[in-house]
């Protein structure tokens, strides 16, 4: 791993169990080129996500919905946003990352700011396909933030916001333009009707038997497509979105009470416990962070 890689990227952290990796202020780059270490499941960030993959990604999981991304496509995930973009072991994946701590871009625009608003709407993800002349440039801005020793110093916010230029130029020629088309498989095409029937039942105790007879399926095919594509169980994938739910709930505001129930929880003490295991801190706290 070359030194750039040691000094500027995430931490890397086993995402089994949990749902978010916190991004610090005000922003993180990195280069990655190496096989990945241990799969990396559904998860979310408390900042936005600029992800220019240099692989193609055969099973990638944005919100609701799993398709392949080929090499040279831009991913600009907003905070929050649920995805898995890789998950084998042992396969070499290159790509250049940045987050971009949202709340902290908020207090350098004034908040209600709308230029960059969609790096919050975790709902609606950008996904870019670069031609030529921009994916030098893209390679270009990236390759210069990861030279810089100190994210805070003058020239790095220069070079950060000359970034995000570039990046919102690209954004608002391709919008509202159609997307890039990503290739879906019948099988990914069948987990994802798993998936929206699932989001659209997240406050009701869906059974694996009540799934299975819904698709027509098999129980246990039915738990090995899914798992072949998500790679995590169903269980774990209704967990995870649950929670997803509940931040966002709490985020606005709501009471730990009135999203506990909203969301079907049969007690406090399970809530609480389901939370604080994802996420790592209580529903009051989160939401004490948001107020």
């Amino acid at each position: 791993m070359s030194e750039n890689n040691k000094k500027h990227g995430a931490n890397n952290v086993k995402s089994a169990g949990i749902s978010m990796f916190p991004v610090a202020p005000p922003f993180d780059v990195a280069y990655r080129n190496e096989k990945a270490p241990y799969p990396v499941g559904p998860h979310s960030h408390n900042a936005a996500e600029l992800y220019f993959t240099l692989t193609d990604l055969p099973d990638v999981l944005i919100n609701d919905t799993v398709s392949a991304v080929p090499a040279g496509t831009l991913l600009i995930l907003p905070a929050f946003c649920i995805h898995q973009l890789y998950h084998e072991t042992g396969v070499t994946y290159e790509r250049y990352v940045l987050s971009i701590h949202t709340k902290w871009l908020n207090g350098v625009f004034c908040e209600g700011a709308t230029a960059f608003s969609y790096l919050e709407n975790s709902s609606t993800p950008v996904l870019l396909s670069p031609n030529r002349t921009q994916k030098k440039e893209l390679l270009r801005h990236f390759n210069e933030l990861l030279s810089l020793s100190d994210q805070t110093s003058p020239q790095a916010m220069v070079k950060f916001f000359q970034f995000l230029s570039v990046m919102h130029g690209m954004v608002n020629e391709s919008v509202p333009n159609d997307p890039p088309k990503l290739p879906v498989s019948p099988s990914q095409r069948r987990v994802n009707e798993i998936i929206a029937y699932l989001l659209e039942h997240l406050a009701e105790n869906v059974k694996l038997s009540d799934l299975a007879s819904h698709f027509y399926l098999h129980p246990d095919y039915l738990a090995r497509l899914f798992k072949s594509h998500m790679h995590v169980s169903i269980g774990h994938y209704i967990a995870l979105q649950k929670i997803s739910a509940a931040e966002a709930m709490l985020r606005e505001g709501q009471t730990v009470a009135q999203v506990q129930e909203a969301l079907g929880y049969s007690s406090y003490a399970y809530f609480f416990k389901s939370f604080q295991k994802i996420t790592g801190i209580s529903p009051s706290k989160y939401r004490d962070q948001y107020r």
